[in-house]
């Protein structure tokens, strides 16, 4: 049974990283139908503000601008407004189950490709939109599933940022597998000399897994934070706290929420 936002999991620190605003911008148009100039206008006229996507989030500066683009309802007109709840909806939505509920034993790719998650990103390229304006978020000290679409280990990164960016620049088809059709929107970086995961991997330092999950904006948990002694005791090499960090991928102004424990929490 999954459990949804655990007071515990609000105070965890997330880092919210976006692109400058003319991309944000395009992005947003991408999804909403506006013209690029119309929406252009409103910024220089101040008729949209900026907010943080995340309401937990810190920001880092270090690749661009970290507020966002027209997140505050307030800001935004009823249509653009509708469209982006519409978005969030779907980007919460699954369909095809828990990939690790039987150790991926049941997982379809088929089911997957035709989920809602992955015809919004379908609908956002045929739009005219660019993976590499999507807005990056990043949590600390957490572990999200998904299903590789570009295997992990030995894909060696400097930073869970490098990971991000390498999610951000993947395109489907490029690796063959049985996820190659399906986008990346999701990853994991492991910045610490060895990570533990409760596999038969061994994950060690730079080690950066791009993912595709169904609704990115509630992604599963597989670990989080602090791990409960519960959870150590049926993984003796388990450490006090979580070394991977992680990250999804969402459109500008929909909010990266705190997501569910998956089923590898269990493991």
């Amino acid at each position: 049974m999954l459990t949804y936002s655990f007071t515990h999991i609000i105070s965890i620190s997330h880092i919210h990283v976006s692109l400058v605003g003319h991309h944000r911008t395009a992005a947003f148009c991408a999804f909403t139908g506006c013209r690029l100039a119309d929406m252009t206008s409103d910024l220089l006229a101040g008729r949209h503000g900026h907010g943080a996507a995340s309401p937990n989030a810190s920001t880092s500066k270090g690749v661009g601008d970290s507020s966002v683009s027209g997140s505050s309802s307030k800001a935004l007109g009823e249509e653009e407004q509708s469209v982006l709840d519409e978005t969030t909806r779907i980007l919460s939505t699954r369909v095809c189950g828990s990939p690790a509920v039987d150790g991926y034993a049941h997982v379809l790719p088929k089911c997957l490709e035709q989920s809602p998650t992955a015809q919004w990103w379908s609908a956002y390229y045929k739009g005219g939109g660019k993976q590499q304006d999507l807005v990056v978020h990043i949590e600390k000290r957490s572990d999200y599933d998904g299903l590789a679409v570009f295997w992990g280990i030995k894909n060696t990164k400097n930073s869970s940022a490098e990971c991000g960016a390498q999610c951000l620049a993947h395109q489907p088809g490029i690796i063959k597998g049985p996820y190659e059709n399906l986008p990346c929107n999701a990853f994991a970086f492991c910045p610490e000399d060895v990570c533990f995961e409760p596999d038969a991997h061994t994950h060690t330092k730079g080690d950066c897994w791009l993912k595709f999950t169904e609704g990115p904006v509630m992604p599963e948990v597989n670990m989080r934070g602090d791990l409960p002694d519960s959870f150590r005791s049926r993984h003796a090499k388990a450490p006090k706290t979580v070394q991977w960090e992680s990250g999804v991928l969402l459109p500008p102004g929909v909010p990266l929420r705190n997501g569910t424990w998956g089923p590898r929490w269990l493991w």
